[in-house]
């Protein structure tokens, strides 16, 4: 009878565990919307990515991941306005955060033309959008991250608002605009951010995404200073406004490397100053774009991302996708 006791005690403890971790899981991923046939394909069906063997350094400890913000309130659909790499780099305890400017002129496969870079999204959602990344750059992606724009003001609420060095020029283009100041570290609230982040008039693409890297960089900072009972919030909240097709394991494991103290954060952007750019009027529909030759390119973006694990390989890299001929 005792023993018959001690079982039942156990099971019952064994079952109270078990309601304690599913609550868990639901409360910190419950609002987690997977893309789970895009994972299909990227664990089963690479070449549909375009995932190219033969520059493939999926040796290094470094994993990428595209981050695409939408212009639209489908997370499904619209065009990605923003673009940018995310590597999480084990190998040098850095997170890096590379920007493709949205008005690149490249190959979109599957559709079969040369059109900017934001269409691909349209065209073909994410799936399609990685495989234009892969294609044009030489990049070996299968994951991705995308949020619309409202979505974004609303994470960047949930932070207390980014800092930002703001110029009256930029001041002028903010909703709300009259309480704010001009200077280094001025504080933004979520609409005013995203407006920020979508400046387009004042200067050119590529100030664009560096003010898109100057808010990612401020939510990497911010996510870094909270104390460890304002996670389970900021997780929850975060992964609900989201679509990915990153599972909540692997969410968890990229997350760890921001406990690390001497974490480095760095940037890079395309075209900057890393390839000569040309912008001009596509032959085909007679839209501005930005057109730089896209092996070069390939060369200076997968050299910020690898360091010396690409330059010391012997990958050779393929033509480029899209050359100067492209415009008039």
């Amino acid at each position: 009878m005792k023993i018959k006791s001690i079982i039942l005690y156990i099971c019952i403890i064994l079952v109270v565990l078990a309601g304690i971790l599913f609550g868990a899981y639901r409360y910190f991923f419950g609002g987690l919307t997977q893309d789970k046939a895009f994972a299909e394909i990227a664990a089963n069906q690479a070449d549909r990515l375009a995932v190219n063997d033969e520059t493939d350094l999926e040796n290094a400890n470094i994993v990428n991941i595209a981050i695409f913000g939408i212009d639209s309130q489908d997370s499904d659909k619209g065009r990605s306005d923003a673009t940018m790499i995310l590597s999480v780099d084990y190998e040098h305890n850095k997170i890096k955060l590379s920007s493709i400017a949205r008005d690149t002129l490249v190959y979109i496969p599957d559709k079969d033309v040369t059109e900017k870079f934001t269409h691909a999204y349209a065209y073909g959602g994410a799936q399609l959008a990685v495989k234009t990344l892969n294609t044009n750059f030489n990049t070996n992606i299968t994951d991705y991250v995308a949020v619309n724009f409202s979505e974004m003001a609303e994470i960047i609420d949930l932070v207390g608002g980014v800092e930002v060095d703001l110029t009256e020029a930029e001041r002028e283009q903010l909703p709300d605009n009259d309480s704010l100041s001009v200077g280094e570290n001025i504080t933004l609230n979520g609409k005013q951010a995203v407006f920020y982040s979508r400046i387009r008039k004042i200067d050119n693409d590529n100030a664009r995404t560096s003010r898109q890297r100057e808010i990612m960089a401020c939510l990497f900072r911010k996510a870094r200073d909270m104390s460890a009972t304002q996670y389970p919030t900021l997780i929850r909240e975060c992964l609900s406004l989201c679509t990915t097709s990153l599972d909540y394991t692997e969410i968890l494991s990229f997350s760890q490397i921001l406990l690390q103290k001497d974490l480095k954060l760095e940037q890079f952007a395309l075209p900057g100053d890393s390839v000569d750019a040309w912008g001009g009027i596509m032959s085909s529909s007679g839209a501005w774009c930005y057109v730089y030759d896209l092996r070069e390119a390939s060369d200076a973006l997968l050299t910020f991302i690898y360091e010396s694990i690409y330059t010391n390989s012997d990958i050779e890299l393929p033509p480029a996708t899209v050359d100067r001929s492209a415009v008039n």
